[in-house]
């Protein structure tokens, strides 16, 4: 049977809310000290309550707009960092030089922080930490729908305990066996959650798609073989649609994923 892979955020998971509230409570932790603190947090108390005013405010929109560039926790540090400094990043290369020019240390303290964060939040309130989480429209039922056709797997940079959470709250109850939500544990490259697919499945890589928001993440995988597919619901813009057809990906709205990710099945 076909092996359909799928990223969590920004593909199961509307989580750019949490992402934002979680970003800048590390943020402030690591720079206690930054100008932008004061604003940042108006805007994170906005969103943890629900609001959606903070979405128009030009530091959240220069937040979302740098989101698809990075792959990792810590590229929520070096975007705000970038918004701090007033970075001239448009695309990829100008990401990557200057995520090169930040120190190893601040970007492993982020990373560890950032999951800590996320950990306090969850403990300290699960209930509102669940609300910040919302789900696209309709992708449940699509799953199920073809459930005969591919076998379902997670394949993210969350850690598994947030992802089982929320796949019942999310509408995603039974879609999904425990052994085929592969979590950051798996690896640092999602190359390594489809190779574990691979073993686990006996799926060869050309009867597995891999549906991503991120185009750095479909390029770093085709060399194994996979179907890519952007999914052009979650964390990305026009920049990285084009992007994505010009490297040769199929992308993706939530209107044509029905025939979009079973092609062929």
């Amino acid at each position: 049977m076909h092996v359909l892979a799928l990223d969590f955020d920004g593909v199961l998971c509307d989580s750019s809310r949490e992402v934002f509230v979680v970003a800048i409570d590390t943020y402030a932790v690591l720079e206690p000290g930054s100008p932008l603190l004061e604003e940042l947090q108006k805007l994170r108390d906005e969103a943890f309550g629900g609001g959606d005013g903070y979405l128009g405010h030009e530091m959240s929109r220069r937040f979302f707009d740098l989101l698809p560039l990075g792959n990792r926790a810590e590229d929520f540090g070096v975007s705000l960092r970038a918004i701090e400094e007033g970075a001239s990043i448009n695309d990829q290369g100008a990401y990557d030089a200057f995520y090169a020019e930040i120190e190893h240390e601040w970007l492993d303290g982020y990373h560890r922080r950032f999951y800590d964060c996320r950990d306090h939040l969850r403990a300290d309130n699960l209930e509102a930490w669940l609300h910040l989480h919302l789900p696209y429209p309709g992708f449940a039922e699509i799953l199920r729908r073809h459930a005969d056709r591919a076998r379902p797997a997670v394949a993210t940079a969350k850690d598994a305990p947030s992802v089982e959470l929320l796949l019942d709250v999310l509408g995603f109850e039974g879609v999904f066996d425990r052994e085929m939500i592969l979590d950051k544990e798996t690896g640092v490259e999602k190359t390594q959650h489809l190779r574990v697919l691979h073993e686990r499945t006996g799926a060869d890589f050309h009867d597995i798609t891999f549906v991503d928001d991120k185009v750095n993440h479909l390029v770093k995988v085709a060399a194994l073989g996979v179907r890519g597919v952007l999914a052009a619901w979650g964390f990305n813009t026009d920049r990285e649609h084009q992007l994505a057809r010009e490297l040769g990906f199929e992308v993706a709205e939530l209107s044509t994923a029905d025939d979009s990710l079973f092609k062929g099945d």
